[in-house]
């Protein structure tokens, strides 16, 4: 019987506090506001009351209809005021730029002038221009289907002008790696001399164009036969630990641009 007291006197403090807890919560003349919040008659939703009842002491009987109509003006006003600070902020923050810019030269300032170049400004305006067959077979390629890529890329080659440059030099660089998925060496050889030999050609117009950047031009050389060599020679260390199939294409590409560099430095 001892060890009952505890539980029985356990189940009665929880009957009182839910008795309690509903009598607060169902009540229904208690209408008043408590530690500055607003009380909310459940009592009228329970009974499916849309007008408050009438009489008692206290607060006025319409009190919290007013009181949410108070809440959504209190959101609207907050809404405005950050929207007013974040305007502020930004306005000051333009301010503060333009005045701290205002003695700093454009940011186009050190860019060369051109010469003027009947070629550049043709191949430029080229290069603008869309070329729907080059698309599709960057298409096909992603999916896989090289023969397809091959295929769309061969028109667009005899599709674009002769001074179209750039799309030549991306063509013939596509061309390329189609070969090399297909495994065709020689295909993959050809393609890069063509390509390095439209990168010259854009090279040599913008040194006609742009004579005070000549050292800026270096990045349209192929690399050297000892840089091929030497390139190889670190993929065949980095193949020789692994077997994944990405590393021994890289290993092949290598050994493919090192008979390149031998062809277009002759």
């Amino acid at each position: 019987m001892d060890r009952r007291w505890p539980i029985v006197g356990i189940t009665i403090l929880m009957i009182v506090l839910i008795y309690n807890f509903l009598t607060m919560v169902f009540k229904s003349d208690q209408k008043r506001f408590s530690h500055d919040r607003i009380y909310v008659d459940y009592s009228d939703y329970r009974h499916g009351s849309k007008t408050p009842k009438s009489g008692g002491s206290g607060s006025s009987v319409s009190s919290h209809p007013n009181a949410y109509k108070a809440s959504r003006e209190a959101r609207e006003i907050k809404k405005s005021m950050f929207s007013n600070v974040m305007t502020a902020t930004i306005s000051s923050y333009n301010t503060y730029m333009n005045d701290a810019l205002k003695d700093k030269p454009a940011p186009n300032a050190d860019f060369p002038k051109a010469r003027a170049n009947q070629q550049y400004d043709q191949m430029i305006s080229l290069s603008k221009k869309s070329v729907p067959t080059f698309q599709a077979g960057l298409q096909y390629f992603a999916a896989g289907n090289f023969d397809k890529a091959l295929s769309s890329f061969n028109d667009a080659l005899n599709n674009v002008d002769q001074m179209d440059v750039k799309h030549r030099v991306d063509i013939h660089s596509m061309m390329a790696e189609c070969y090399l998925k297909m495994k065709n060496d020689d295909g993959y050889i050809q393609n890069k001399i063509r390509q390095v030999r439209m990168e010259r050609r854009m090279k040599k117009i913008l040194q006609d164009t742009f004579p005070d950047k000549q050292d800026k031009l270096n990045i349209f050389e192929w690399s050297t036969t000892q840089e091929a060599s030497k390139q190889l020679l670190r993929m065949r260390s980095l193949a020789s630990r692994s077997d994944s199939p990405e590393l021994q294409l890289m290993l092949k590409r290598a050994e493919l641009d090192l008979e390149v560099a031998r062809k277009v430095t002759q």
